[in-house]
């Protein structure tokens, strides 16, 4: 027994041994899915492009779950929260249908580290837990979403630990509690309800049962404050609550649209919130930044955009606005500390970006567009004034711009979707 928890031990430490000293090429390096579903890093210079697990690798890693197949492709990877780790779905055609995969690679020798497949899994959204041990990986059923976390023992399915219809969640700081706002909760007035879940016991600690924007709530960075919208009755008015970070001592904020998103500052408790007049338009009219600990609220976008994202370093917001009266869409900048704003890019956005803008509050938490040291950010679709639609939803390119007024994008590869590591 002594020997066996020895010969653990040295594993263990030349495990962390790997991690630590991974060389600098591992850092620093954006995913993206290619234009024939293969994965691969590359550095954000145009170097050092990997493909990640070769067919013939996943045939020899899995050759007892892995059918011979007509064709596959791969789908949103997500770093690990150390980017040692990339997480992906993929999707394979057979004779007998498709299989739906999970994987889990390597980010340093490409190779698989854990996969499932099995038919009808539709895994549509994968978000690491802090401490990196799992994934909450949300999956598709009739009439519902399963949230389940992988890998589990043996890399067997995912264990279900809540259902509903939309879910929506994010982690705690501390990778035991997600918070979730939930559809189809027979105990809410109106079917969808703001919980605190432990992911172990699967015990609920409600938080509210009247949630207005179906959207994520939220935990502040330090996961001391959470915000949610609520409203006391239908067809009222929303109001914007913030509370502590368990849940208790709600206060309101000021009434606030029905439409409205949240996103938290990476580095301080500041809100930002946007919003619309308009419940069925999917452009938002209006951003606010409120600092929780004063509750100075200043507004520092007023203008048509359908997503916002912070910067690492807290001290600026990249938002994605309409050109109105064209097909494009602009890239745009504010500085967070005066408020200047100004455009980067003109570009049409691929399919997949199109999504992550219909549920950027939900993908900000988990996919990074911006470069670590919050220089750039990279995306995929077509750029420049002539650039036309059918060119970034059929054939787009994964593009690494500079942060800075009328940047001139840099193509990297063709591409379908791309995220940048969290170092």
């Amino acid at each position: 027994m002594k020997r066996t928890k020895r010969y653990a031990y040295w594993i263990g430490c030349v495990s962390m041994f790997l991690i630590t000293a991974l060389p600098l090429e591992a850092a620093n390096l954006i995913a993206y899915v290619d234009g024939n579903g293969d994965l691969y890093v590359i550095q954000p210079d145009g170097n050092g492009r990997r493909k990640l697990a070769a067919d013939e690798v996943l045939q020899r890693i899995a050759a007892t779950q892995f059918p011979q197949g007509r064709g596959h492709f791969y789908s949103w990877p997500v770093w690990s929260p150390d980017g040692t780790r990339l997480a992906c779905f993929r999707i394979t055609a057979s004779d007998a249908g498709n299989i739906d995969g999970l994987y889990i690679f390597d980010v340093h020798s490409t190779q698989v580290l854990h996969s499932y497949q099995e038919p009808g899994l539709q895994p549509i959204y994968a978000y690491w837990a802090p401490h990196g041990q799992h994934l909450a990986v949300l999956l598709g059923r009739p009439g519902h979403f399963a949230l389940g976390l992988w890998p589990t023992a043996n890399s067997q399915r995912p264990k279900a630990i809540a259902y509903g219809a939309p879910f929506y969640f994010d982690w705690h700081a501390d990778a035991r509690t997600l918070l979730i706002h939930i559809g189809g909760d027979p105990e809410a007035a109106e079917q969808h309800s703001i919980s605190l879940l432990d992911i172990e016991s699967g015990k609920r600690q409600l938080v509210s049962r009247s949630p207005a924007a179906f959207g994520p709530p939220s935990w502040s960075f330090d996961g001391q404050w959470l915000a949610y919208g609520d409203h006391a009755l239908p067809g009222e008015r929303a109001t914007l609550m913030i509370a502590a970070g368990d849940g208790s001592n709600p206060k309101p904020y000021g009434e606030v649209p029905e439409k409205l998103a949240m996103s938290w500052s990476p580095t301080q408790p500041r809100l930002a919130v946007a919003m619309s007049s308009f419940l069925g338009d999917p452009l938002l009219e209006e951003l606010r930044l409120i600092d929780v600990p004063s509750g100075k609220t200043r507004t520092i976008i007023k203008d048509h955009f359908a997503a916002y994202f912070w910067a690492p370093d807290g001290q600026r917001i990249l938002y994605a606005k309409r050109k109105l009266g064209t097909d494009l869409w602009a890239w745009a900048i504010v500085e967070v500390p005066d408020g200047k704003a100004y455009e980067v890019v003109d570009f049409v956005p691929s399919r997949p970006l199109l999504l992550v803008f219909q549920y950027f509050d939900q993908y900000a938490l988990s996919h990074r567009l911006w470069s670590p040291d919050s220089k750039a950010f990279v995306f995929s679709g077509a750029v420049g004034p002539e650039a036309r639609p059918a060119t970034g939803l059929h054939s787009p390119t994964v593009y690494v711009v500079d942060a800075q007024e009328h940047a001139i994008p840099k193509a990297l590869s063709d591409g379908h979707i791309a995220f940048w590591s969290p170092r």
